[in-house]
């Protein structure tokens, strides 16, 4: 981070050992209202947000993000049989997924290999390069889990991940073939007993 010594002056650079400035202190009850707090919603978007922003930069040696680095994952641990099953997992569209494994590709991660199975479909194939950025994203995700479970306790953190896991286990058991997210499902029966008028 560069300083200025005076009105005028060139750009110095601080030393990039020195301590950041500690940010102000927040109350944040202060900040929400009886009804945010004890909204499910908003609190699971903040955490999202937070959590996003920061995992987002991250990842961005990864082409496609988050999303991108899924379809590694799966491409590295053999469950990437063709790009419309991938596509279908993560909820990426095709049209968008055909133009992020050209681009895993043109990068060295991924390889399209025929399938042994059926020769008509392609398979995603993580490379040694794959390999290497996806432990490198994997590692500094870990970062990001700690910056963003900071005011949680080790064993609270561990209690936090299980309790979301949960969760989403259970949507996914609405949903098992996860054509359709387990929000528009819950919607969907919401509206059949309530349909807003």
């Amino acid at each position: 981070m560069a300083q200025l010594t005076g009105a005028g002056a060139e750009p110095a650079l601080s030393d990039p050992c020195a301590p950041e400035p500690a940010c102000p202190s927040i109350e944040v009850d202060a900040l929400l209202t009886d009804d945010m707090a004890k909204d499910l919603g908003w609190l699971v978007g903040q955490i999202q947000h937070g959590y996003l922003a920061a995992a987002s930069a991250a990842v961005d040696a990864v082409p496609g993000g988050l999303r991108g680095l899924y379809v590694l994952g799966a491409s590295l641990c053999g469950r990437a049989p063709n790009q419309i099953e991938v596509a279908r997992r993560f909820g990426i569209d095709r049209t968008v997924m055909v133009h992020l494994i050209d681009q895993m590709e043109d990068a060295g991660l991924v390889e399209r290999r025929p399938d042994p199975a059926d020769r008509r479909a392609r398979m995603i194939v993580g490379t040694d390069r794959g390999r290497t950025a996806y432990d490198e994203a994997q590692a500094r995700l870990r970062l990001v889990d700690e910056h963003v479970l900071a005011p949680l306790g080790e064993d609270e953190r561990g209690a936090f991940a299980e309790m979301a896991r949960r969760v989403v286990a259970h949507l996914v058991s609405i949903d098992p073939t996860q054509t359709e997210s387990a929000c528009q499902r819950a919607t969907g029966e919401l509206d059949k007993h309530a349909p807003l008028a």
